[in-house]
C-alpha cells in the first residue's frame, strides 16, 4: 500500500472559488478511483492561495483485477450428444486465449450461449497515476478561467509547478509546459525557495517549516483562535460570519493577526455602512462593544507578520480612512435629497442587456406585487407595499448604493427611515436578508427574486458550470428558502405567466434543483424529496411540508405497505389516459365493491393536513391487497378490464398529494 501526493502550485487564486474547487477535486477523484478500479484507504484534499494539495493513502499497487465475458457460440453447437466440446467450441476457447475451464453456459434472450470468462490482470498503479492526474486536473471548472501559455490549457491562474508522488517515486506528466517533479516552493514572501521533497511523508514538515499550513482546516481554526483572542483582550467582540472566515483562511498560507485602528469620527456613519466596507471592500473582521455599539478598530488577516506588521497596519489604516472619506461624503450628500423625491431618477438607470430602465423594472415588479396582494389577502397593506417597492429599488439611485452595491435594501433602509413610517423603511431595509422577520419585507424579496430569475431567463442568462454572473443560484436558493421556511403559499408558475417568462419549464427546473438542496439540508430523505418534487404543483411551500411530512410518516409502521399499494396502483394505470368513469355495474367481485366503496365514500373533504389524510386512507391498504390477490384486472372482457382500470385510476389519485411515491426507496 502506498500514498499519492499531488499539488498544483500556482499563482494567487481567487479566495471565491474556494471550498467549490476542493469539493470538485474530491468528487471526481473518487469517481476516478472507482472507474479505474484502485482500491484505497482515504483521500484528503487541502488548499492555500498558491495551491490545491491533494492526498490519496493507502493505495493499491495495482488495479483489481477484472473478470471479461466473451460471448461464444449456442450451447447446442457447443457440446455434442454426449456433453462433449464440439470443434465450434474448441476452436472459440482458442480464438480468446482461454481454457476449457473458462467457459460457462447462460440463458440469453436468444437461447442458452457458451462465454468465455477471461481474467484481465490489473495494471500497475504507479503507471495509471499520470492519465489520472491529468484528467482530473483537465475536470476542473472554473469561473472566468484564463489561459497564458502556448498549448493554451485553461486554469483559474496560471500554473506554476506540479508535484507528483507515489511514495517516493516521482509520477511523470506534463501538463501546460511544466513537467511533474519533486520540488515545491514556500510562502512566496517568508521561505520562498525551492523545496526538495524525497517522499510524500517529507510534504508535511517541509511546508510547515517554510511558514505554509497547507490544511486549510487547521489555518482556519488558528485564525478564530487568534481573532478570538486578541478581541478579548481588549474587551469587545468580532462581526465575523462564516463567509468572511472562509474567505479570510484563503487569502493567507501563514495567517498573522493585526489590530488596526480609526477615528471615532466615522462613527457618525450608519454602522452598517462602515462594516460593509470592511467586510466586502477590505476584507478586515470589524469588532464591536459588549453594548453592541461598533468599536473604532478592525482586525487584519495578513499573508505578512514579523517585521512588516507594523507597515500593513499603518497602510490598512490609511486605506480605510480613506474609504470612510468616501462614504462619509456619499452618506451625507445622499441624505440631502429624501429617498422619495429620487423615484423621478429611475429612469435615468438602464438595466443591463436591454431589460429597459428601473422604471420598467419597478412597473414589471408592481404587477406582480399587485397579485400577491390580492392571492394572499393583504389589501390592508396595499399602500405600504406599494411605497416599500418603488422606494426599494430608488435606493441603488443613490451614491452609496452605487459606490457599495452590496448595501442595496440597507441603505434604502437607513434612508427611508430619516422620512417614512416604520412599516415602510423596515420592509426596505430588511427585504434582502434571506428569511426577513418583517411579513412586508417577505413580500417584496419575493417579487424581486421571481423578476431577477426570470428576467435573466428571458435575456438568455442561465447559469451554467461556473458561469453565475448575475448570482442566480443563490437569488433563487434564497427564494426557495423564504418560502419554505415561511410556508407562504404561491404557485410560482402564475408569478412566471405574470412577468411574461418565456421558458417556464426552464426556469422551474433550476428552481426545483434549488428547492432539492433546500430539502438535503434540511435532513429530509433524498428519496422523500424526490418524491414531494413529484407533486403537481410550483409551490415551494406545499412541496416542504409534503417532504417533511412524508419523513415523519416513513418511521411508521404501516408506511412502506401505504407506498406499496399506491405504486401497484400507479404503475398498472400510468399510462392510461381518457378512461371512461368507472362504472359498478361491472363489477364481478366484492372486493371491486369494496374498493369503489372506499374509494366514492371517505370523507376527504374540507380543511385537512397530509397527516390527517394518510390515516384516513390507511384502509385502504388491506383493501388493495385482497383487490390485487382476488381480483385479475387485466380479463379478456375489454369492459371489464378498462373498468377495472379505471377503478384503480380513481384509486390512485386518492395517493397523489403525497407525491411521486414510486420515487420512495425501501428501508
Amino acid at each position: 500500500m502506498k500514498t499519492a501526493l499531488l499539488e498544483i502550485g500556482t499563482e494567487e487564486l481567487p479566495a471565491r472559488i474556494f471550498p467549490d474547487v476542493l469539493d470538485q477535486i474530491e468528487r471526481n477523484i473518487r469517481g476516478l478511483i472507482e472507474r479505474y478500479s484502485i482500491q484505497c484507504q482515504d483521500i484528503k484534499v487541502f488548499g492555500t492561495p498558491r495551491r490545491l494539495v491533494l492526498f490519496i493513502y493507502n493505495m493499491a499497487l495495482s488495479q483489481e483485477d477484472k473478470i471479461k465475458k466473451v460471448k461464444g457460440p449456442p450451447k447446442s453447437v457447443s457440446l455434442d450428444n454426449d456433453g462433449n466440446p464440439t470443434k465450434a467450441l474448441l476452436g472459440f476457447v482458442e480464438r480468446q486465449g482461454c481454457r476449457l475451464e473458462d467457459i460457462i453456459f447462460e440463458k440469453t434472450q436468444q437461447g442458452e450461449y457458451a462465454f468465455a470468462q477471461i481474467r484481465e490482470k490489473g495494471k500497475n498503479v504507479k503507471d495509471l497515476l499520470g492519465d489520472i492526474f491529468l484528467e482530473l486536473i483537465r475536470s476542473l471548472d472554473f469561473p472566468r478561467p484564463m489561459y497564458w501559455e502556448d498549448t493554451r490549457f485553461v486554469f483559474s491562474r496560471p500554473i506554476r509547478w506540479i508535484v507528483a508522488l507515489l511514495d517516493d517515486e516521482i509520477i511523470p506528466f506534463r501538463l501546460a509546459g511544466i513537467d511533474s517533479n519533486r520540488y515545491t516552493y514556500g510562502h512566496r514572501f517568508l521561505s520562498p525557495e525551492k523545496i526538495y521533497l524525497k517522499d510524500v511523508q517529507d510534504y508535511k514538515e517541509k511546508l510547515e517549516d517554510a511558514y505554509v499550513i497547507f490544511d486549510h482546516n487547521k489555518r482556519k481554526g488558528y485564525i478564530l483562535d487568534a481573532i478570538n483572542r486578541l478581541s478579548e483582550d481588549i474587551g469587545v467582540q468580532p462581526v465575523l460570519t462564516e463567509e468572511l472566515l472562509n474567505e479570510v483562511t484563503f487569502l493567507v498560507e501563514y495567517p498573522f493577526i493585526i489590530l488596526g485602528g480609526f477615528s471615532e469620527y466615522f462613527l457618525n456613519i450608519p454602522s452598517e455602512v462602515l462594516t460593509t466596507v470592511m467586510v466586502h471592500h477590505q476584507r478586515y473582521i470589524p469588532l464591536k462593544r459588549k453594548n453592541g455599539v461598533l468599536y473604532p478598530g478592525f482586525i487584519i488577516v495578513s499573508n505578512m507578520g514579523q517585521d512588516a506588521i507594523i507597515n500593513i497596519k499603518k497602510g490598512n489604516e490609511r486605506v480605510i480612512t480613506a474609504r470612510f472619506d468616501d462614504a462619509k461624503f456619499f452618506y451625507e450628500r445622499d441624505t440631502s435629497i429624501p429617498l422619495r423625491e429620487r423615484i423621478s431618477d429611475l429612469s435615468k438607470i438602464s438595466l443591463p442587456d436591454n431589460r429597459g430602465t428601473l422604471k420598467d423594472k419597478v412597473e414589471m415588479m408592481n404587477t406582480l406585487l399587485a397579485y400577491l396582494i390580492e392571492r394572499l389577502s393583504l389589501s390592508d397593506r396595499r399602500k405600504d407595499l406599494e411605497d416599500a417597492l418603488i422606494l426599494s429599488e430608488t435606493d441603488r439611485t443613490t451614491e452609496m448604493a452605487k459606490e457599495f452595491p452590496e448595501l442595496h435594501g440597507i441603505i434604502g433602509g437607513i434612508y427611508a427611515r430619516l422620512s417614512e413610517k416604520e412599516t415602510i423603511w423596515k420592509a426596505i431595509y430588511h427585504h434582502e436578508e434571506v428569511n426577513p422577520d418583517d411579513f412586508n419585507a417577505k413580500v417584496i424579496a419575493i417579487v424581486e427574486r421571481m423578476y431577477d430569475i426570470v428576467s435573466s431567463f428571458n435575456g438568455g442568462y442561465i447559469p451554467s458550470g461556473s458561469q453565475d454572473p448575475y448570482g442566480l443560484r443563490k437569488e433563487a436558493y434564497n427564494l426557495v428558502y423564504l418560502l419554505g421556511e415561511s410556508g407562504i403559499d404561491i404557485e410560482l408558475s402564475l408569478l412566471m405567466d405574470i412577468l411574461g417568462a418565456r421558458n417556464k419549464k426552464e426556469i422551474w427546473t433550476f428552481i426545483s434543483q434549488r428547492v432539492y438542496n433546500y430539502l438535503i439540508e434540511k435532513g429530509i430523505r433524498r428519496d422523500l424529496v424526490e418524491s414531494a418534487l413529484g407533486l403537481e404543483t410550483t409551490s415551494i411551500s406545499r412541496i416542504t411540508n409534503t417532504a417533511i411530512v412524508l419523513q415523519e410518516l416513513s418511521y411508521q409502521d404501516m408506511f412502506p405497505q401505504f407506498v406499496t399499494a399506491a405504486v401497484r396502483c400507479f404503475r398498472i394505470t400510468r399510462d392510461l389516459t381518457d378512461l371512461p368513469v368507472c362504472d359498478p355495474g361491472y363489477f364481478e367481485t366484492d372486493d371491486e365493491r369494496a374498493l369503489y366503496d372506499f374509494v366514492n365514500r371517505v370523507n376527504l373533504d374540507g380543511e385537512m393536513s397530509l397527516k390527517q389524510r394518510y390515516e384516513r386512507l390507511l384502509p385502504l391498504v388491506e383493501i388493495l391487497e385482497r383487490f390485487f390477490k382476488n381480483v385479475f384486472v387485466m380479463v379478456d372482457d375489454e369492459k371489464i378490464k378498462v373498468n377495472r382500470l379505471s377503478l384503480l385510476k380513481d384509486t390512485y389519485r386518492l395517493f397523489s398529494p403525497f407525491g411521486d411515491l414510486t420515487k420512495v426507496e425501501e428501508k
